[in-house]
């Protein structure tokens, strides 16, 4: 009996063209890594050139069919990559230059915690950050907001493929939630969503190892002496900066987050001190100090939170005796220092906006005064430094609302979920201070000095131009016809100045003493076809948290 052949390895045995025929496959030495027989390799070049065009043609009619689907990178038999032949959403290349541009421009220096190289194309941009590129897309395209719906959800989508699925660890997944978290009122994100982006976000920091110092000098400095091999092979991170900004960056909006549900910031860490630091010293650009002074600012307010109390034992007269105390002299002088640093020229485009913000921060230190006046029945002692609280505050708002009204009605547009947190909470807080009614408060003074009504009717005004200027830059980048705009969705410049519409009108039955049911659609100046639009603003601190005007 005749010894048997060795069978091929497995992976070379018969392939489906001798199967089919009942034929042995044929292999040579040479050509032991693929995985067709020597039978079919005169055809093999053909076939694969016949299959990449059919593979062509079909994405290009998927792209024509559905144009705002995410167009993936084929790739052929041969495991090369295709080239990107047209940006994601149906835009056209210099379309999403121009997005990228205007990014960099207008977007970049409200929150500059992501930067984009200016050397940098749309086209390497989206090889070597498809995350990031997804996020500005959706974030700066001028387009219909029925449109950055489906763009919100396709993006949405890849994230958790990416972030699920793949289990991507790169710096491009928490830069693209970064940008989408910090303009959140661009892209029809919720609330909930922006939690669940933000708590997303620290996970995947955390599993990037960014939220700690893991850097060589550190160990040399703290840690045990390490082995000389393991330091040679040790280097320092050449994106070590740019994961600290954007490590700060997230600091930022989960200070802002963790105000909005009144608890504890997870990311205040002596840690972030150090990312600060180094931020600072690094080399000058206007970039580099505008985002020091934010998380300065930022750090201001988290000092509040604490001194408040935490808030599962913050009762109702703890934040006032942080007033009542020299902490809160104390923070009034550091907020004066910081302030100053305003005054350097590398600042002084951003001017404004940083008084604003030290405006809102003093806004937020007298908070306290405007819940102990209107608690009278809390018996809380209630002294002459309560009314000179107030007054301050009083005066802190009426200069908030002068310089925002001031401000470009484009910067509406570009503005990040800071500056937009700040004027819902000054504005309603305010709606709070013109209703107190105490002893030695003279209310009417106080309206007087700050015309409630007038400022509202102003601030519609200006988010109602905004929306007019968004629907101009709309129909200038993607030919939007009237037509199309009257069915489009409302967009959030829209919603806020329908719902300050609803405030006005809700302000107004407070003063006159009749119940809110009475004031009619007619009065709000809404369409009754759109429905009747109320707000649920979650920007306060204190109690009433979150504070929900429709319930009052």
């Amino acid at each position: 009996m005749t010894g048997r052949v060795n069978s091929p390895p497995r992976r070379l045995r018969a392939c489906a063209s001798c199967a089919r025929v009942k034929a042995r496959c044929h292999f040579r030495e040479e050509n032991q890594t693929t995985h067709i027989c020597d039978r079919d390799t005169a055809k093999s070049p053909g076939l694969l050139s016949a299959l990449n065009n059919n593979v062509d043609g079909l994405s290009i009619i998927q792209q024509l069919k559905e144009p705002e689907k995410i167009s993936e990178v084929i790739q052929n038999t041969n495991s090369n990559l295709l080239t990107i032949s047209q940006p994601l959403f149906g835009f056209s290349w210099p379309q999403a230059s121009q997005i990228l541009d205007l990014f960099r421009k207008e977007y970049i220096p409200r929150f500059p915690f992501v930067l984009i190289s200016s050397h940098q194309t749309a086209q390497s941009l989206c090889e070597d950050n498809p995350f990031l590129f997804r996020a500005v897309m959706l974030v700066v395209a001028p387009v219909s907001e029925t449109k950055i719906c489906k763009m919100k959800r396709n993006v949405l989508a890849y994230l958790g493929y990416r972030t699920l699925v793949e289990e991507d660890m790169t710096l491009d997944i928490l830069q693209g939630i970064l940008v989408i978290i910090a303009w959140e009122h661009k892209c029809h994100v919720d609330n909930s969503q922006v939690v669940n982006l933000a708590y997303l976000a620290l996970g995947y920091a955390h599993n990037l190892g960014i939220t700690q110092d893991t850097s060589l000098s550190s160990a040399q400095k703290g840690g045990p002496k390490l082995p000389d091999a393991e330091r040679m092979n040790r280097k320092e991170d050449p994106f070590s900066t740019e994961k600290k900004r954007t490590l700060l960056g997230l600091y930022c909006v989960l200070s802002i987050q963790s105000t909005r549900q009144s608890r504890a910031n997870p990311l205040q860490t002596p840690y972030i001190d150090s990312c600060l630091e180094t931020i600072a010293q690094a080399q000058f650009s206007p970039s580099n100090s505008v985002a020091e002074h934010i998380v300065r600012l930022i750090q201001m307010s988290e000092r509040l939170s604490e001194g408040f109390g935490e808030p599962h034992e913050r009762t109702l007269s703890r934040p006032y005796a942080f007033l009542l105390e020299g902490t809160g002299r104390r923070f009034h002088s550091d907020l004066s220092r910081l302030s100053e640093s305003i005054a350097y020229p590398n600042l002084s485009n951003h001017s404004q906006t940083f008084e604003m913000h030290r405006l809102y921060l003093l806004v937020r230190l007298y908070e306290p005064a405007i819940v102990v006046a209107c608690h009278p029945d809390e018996n809380v002692s209630q002294f002459v430094y309560l009314l000179i609280c107030l007054r301050n505050c009083l005066e802190a708002m009426q200069s908030f609302f002068d310089i925002f009204l001031g401000l470009p009605v484009d910067m509406i547009l570009r503005c990040s979920i800071v500056t937009v947190d700040q004027v819902l909470f000054v504005m309603l807080q305010a709606s709070r201070l013109l209703l107190v009614d105490i002893p030695d408060w003279d209310v009417q003074s106080a309206r007087q000095t700050l015309d409630f009504n007038a400022i509202l009717n102003r601030m519609i005004a200006y988010f109602e131009e905004a929306e007019e200027l968004r629907k101009s830059e709309m129909r200038m980048f993607a030919a939007f016809t009237p037509e199309e705009d009257r069915k489009d969705a409302i967009s959030n410049t829209a919603r806020i100045a329908k719902e300050i519409q609803w405030l006005k009108a809700w302000f107004e039955a407070k003063t006159h003493e009749r119940h809110m049911e009475a004031a009619s659609l007619v009065e709000l100046g809404e369409d009754t076809s759109e429905g009747q639009i109320t707000p649920n603003w979650s920007v306060g601190l204190l109690d009433e948290m979150p504070w929900n005007i429709i319930s009052s």
